[in-house]
């Protein structure tokens, strides 16, 4: 086949179509070639249409057409006239009979199939972006949900403790008012008693033998300091009942739905005399508390958060241990540091505390709502609550809360 019969066959062709020599130079293009990469392409490197990221592609091509006799749906990029991008995928072979041997390229434009291929990852960029959406949207639900729900169970357990605390309160009022009389009788009786003490060289033999004997029964020697003892010990008891019931009003305090100025210092103490029996004699707490500024905010949540703290601290603890309650103001940020001696958490715990249902606790020991309601609370008083956790070494929680006036 000679080089200008070749040239009529392509002519017609509606595909690209190339005639390249050994030096990869085109010899000619088609009409279909010219319009779509240019006029002026008669001469030129054919490897210099093609885009910094097809030619070495297109070289492996020439290479591989001249020793193969042809390739097939090379897929390269090149820069059309105006600049823009051209997707063409190129078939080769090797013109028989031709001398000096020309290189057919035939090319069909692949501009349409790169147009809806981009389409296509923009509507796949935004069917994932929708999804993302739907998907926090989703998880946001949840999480309001499962916060309304712990925040009715903690309205109605605050409602239980306020009732229980006041129906403690009415006995132990009685009993510490007559346990303070009793306390202001016992020198006159003791007197009183001593008063008659020389009325039994007045009394026949056998009735202060009677009189002896019944002493004896009761140890009159120990009795009145064994009776002051008593009542100094039933009056510390109910004294420590009162602190007891004082911070359990304290913790439930059904003032949720209202801001109020209050004092941290004593929502942390109230807290931890409901936390301590917790311990049992195995956990020392260290408190430590700064001078802090009254701040306004929602008490009972933040009692609320930091149960659920030192409830985690008094639980990451086998054994023997120790928890550190610290308190400190500075540039008007209020910090509480809750810091334990247990077993501490390694970093992919860490990266999801907050996430609700999230739990390392055993099946049916743990809800996973603790923290994210108090990540919740937090965040609602324009806080942080932040975790430094390794394992073995404990974990420290701080609580930062601006202050409010």
């Amino acid at each position: 086949m000679e080089e200008a019969t070749a040239t009529a066959l392509i002519a017609g062709a509606p595909d690209v179509t190339l005639l390249l020599d050994r030096a990869g130079r085109i010899v000619h293009a088609n009409p279909a070639a010219r319009r779509l990469l240019g006029e002026g392409i008669a001469g030129q490197a054919w490897l210099d249409l093609l885009d910094d990221f097809s030619r070495e592609k297109g070289a492996t091509l020439l290479a591989r057409s001249w020793v193969a006799g042809g390739v097939a749906d090379w897929e390269l990029d090149h820069l059309g006239p105006a600049g823009a991008p051209v997707l063409i995928s190129y078939t080769t072979y090797l013109l028989p009979g031709v001398e000096p041997p020309l290189l057919a390229a035939i090319g069909r434009d692949q501009t349409v199939k790169l147009e809806l291929t981009a389409q296509l990852a923009a509507t796949n960029q935004q069917l994932e972006g929708a999804l993302l959406a739907l998907e926090r949207a989703h998880a946001e639900l949840k999480q309001t949900q499962s916060q309304l729900v712990q925040s009715e169970k903690m309205r109605a357990l605050g409602q239980l403790v306020a009732g229980v605390a006041h129906e403690i309160n009415n006995p132990a009022a009685f009993i510490a008012n007559n346990l303070a009389h009793l306390a202001t009788l016992l020198p006159g009786m003791s007197a009183l008693f001593e008063a008659y003490q020389p009325l039994r060289a007045l009394t026949g033999a056998s009735v202060r033998a009677e009189i002896e004997a019944a002493e004896g029964v009761v140890e009159v020697e120990y009795l009145w300091s064994d009776l002051a003892d008593l009542v100094t010990e039933s009056q510390d008891g109910i004294e420590r009942i009162r602190n007891i019931v004082l911070s359990l009003r304290n913790f439930a305090r059904l003032d949720e739905a209202e801001l109020k100025e209050a004092d941290i210092n004593e929502g942390l103490r109230s807290t931890l005399a409901l936390i301590r029996p917790q311990c049992k004699n195995r956990i020392q707490i260290t408190e430590s508390y700064g001078i802090l500024p009254t701040t306004v905010c929602h008490p009972g949540q933040l009692n609320q958060v930091f149960l659920n703290l030192l409830t985690n601290a008094v639980q990451a603890i086998e054994g023997e241990g120790q928890i550190w309650v610290t308190s400190a103001c500075r540039d008007d940020r209020i910090n509480v540091i809750i810091r334990d001696s247990g077993k501490g958490m390694d970093s992919a715990t860490l990266a999801r505390l907050g996430e609700p249902f999230f739990t390392t606790k055993p099946v049916g020991a743990g809800t996973g709502l603790g923290l994210a309601v108090s990540v919740g609370i937090i965040n609602r008083h324009q806080g942080q609550l932040r975790f430094a956790s390794q394992p073995g070494n404990g974990t420290t929680v701080t609580v930062e809360l601006p202050v409010t006036r």
